[in-house]
């Protein structure tokens, strides 16, 4: 992968300053997240009710952010890897190494899909969810695990660009992630009337197009 103008050469030049560009994207890449994460909870709670904003928001978000935070743990530890074969310049174990975490991802979201989507009601019932949410919490929880692959992907791919000297392009991605779920929330709430259904297809979808784009970069 040869170097764009979005990465920092991390061994050449001031070392404050370049960590200092090259932690700003991340700042503002942890803003968006937290802004992503929390669309989903503003739209479903004011416009369709409290139950669906305890489900979107509750337990089954605890969930998803537990499971989700423990593997981007995993690939981010990866993509040190990564690092220290794109500093030394070889690029074929750069190559060997973005294939080899690809592959683990592709099959961490397989076995987190197939936990996620048969051990939903167990998985919120240990969370103590309370049985008026159970049906909203299992549907919100099942929607997003069927696109989980798209998370692990998107994730790996922001840890694999970070790795290379890249931290401006995976918060471009967040960014349009934002606006698509943003535009897509309302339009399945109010025009297809799929209420708690439509906020989690709305984020399966943007989580699509963030790993469309993640992936077309990495390309």
């Amino acid at each position: 992968m040869k170097n764009k103008p979005e990465n920092v050469i991390m061994t050449e030049g001031d070392p404050k300053k370049i960590i200092f560009r090259f932690a700003q994207p991340l700042i503002f890449a942890n803003l968006f997240q937290q802004l992503y994460n929390t669309i989903d909870a503003v739209i479903v709670g004011r416009f369709v009710g409290k139950n669906a904003l305890a489900a979107v928001a509750g337990s089954s978000g605890m969930v998803i952010n537990l499971l989700v935070n423990f593997f981007t743990g995993l690939t981010a530890g990866a993509s040190v890897i990564v690092s220290q074969f794109f500093g030394s310049g070889d690029r074929k174990k750069v190559d060997d190494s973005i294939h080899t975490i690809y592959a683990f991802s592709i099959i961490g979201s397989v076995i987190m899909t197939l936990i996620g989507i048969t051990a939903a009601p167990a998985l919120l019932r240990l969370m103590n969810t309370p049985e008026e949410l159970m049906s909203d919490s299992i549907l919100y929880l099942r929607i997003y695990f069927a696109g989980i692959f798209f998370v692990f992907i998107y994730n790996t791919g922001a840890g694999l660009l970070r790795a290379l000297g890249d931290s401006r392009r995976p918060l471009y991605c967040l960014m349009i992630c934002c606006v698509i779920n943003i535009i897509l929330d309302p339009i399945f709430i109010f025009v297809f009337h799929m209420d708690i259904a439509g906020a989690a297809a709305a984020t399966v979808l943007a989580q699509l197009s963030s790993c469309l784009f993640v992936l077309f970069v990495l390309y």
